[in-house]
C-alpha cells in the first residue's frame, strides 16, 4: 500500500506540475510553490510554538498533555507535506493543519485501532 503511494503521488504531482506550468508559466509555478512552502513554515511555527506552550503549562498543572501530543504529531506531517515541493501534497498539508481535519483523522484512526484490538 505504502509502495502505491510513492508511485501515485509523485504521478499526480507531475501531471498537476505540467498542468499549472502550461497554463500559467514555469517561473509563476516554482513562485506558487515556493511561496506555499514559506506560508506552511510560518504557520507550523506559530501553532508549534502555541502547543509547545500549552503543553508546558498542562504539565505544570499536572495535567498529561494529550491534544498537544496529538496536535504536534499533525503538526509535523502536515509540516512534512508543506515544505515538499508540489501542489496535491500542500493541500493535503494544509488541510492536516486544520484542526477539523484533525479531529476527523483521529476519529477514524482511534476506531480503527478499536476495532483492531476487539477482535479474538
Amino acid at each position: 500500500m505504502i509502495f502505491l503511494l510513492f508511485i501515485i503521488i509523485p504521478i499526480i504531482e507531475i501531471s498537476i506540475f505540467i498542468t499549472v506550468g502550461s497554463n500559467i508559466g514555469v517561473l509563476n509555478t516554482i513562485a506558487i510553490i515556493l511561496i506555499t512552502a514559506l506560508v506552511g513554515i510560518f504557520l507550523v511555527r506559530r501553532r508549534g510554538l502555541s502547543l509547545l506552550f500549552n503543553a508546558r503549562q498542562n504539565m505544570s498543572e499536572g495535567m498529561m498533555p494529550t491534544e498537544e501530543i496529538k496536535g504536534g504529531i499533525f503538526l509535523l506531517v502536515s509540516g512534512l507535506l508543506l515544505i515538499t515541493p508540489g501542489f496535491f501534497t500542500d493541500f493535503v498539508g494544509f488541510a492536516v493543519f486544520l484542526k477539523p481535519v484533525q479531529d476527523f483523522i483521529a476519529f477514524r484512526a482511534k476506531n480503527y485501532f478499536v476495532s483492531r484490538t476487539r477482535r479474538y
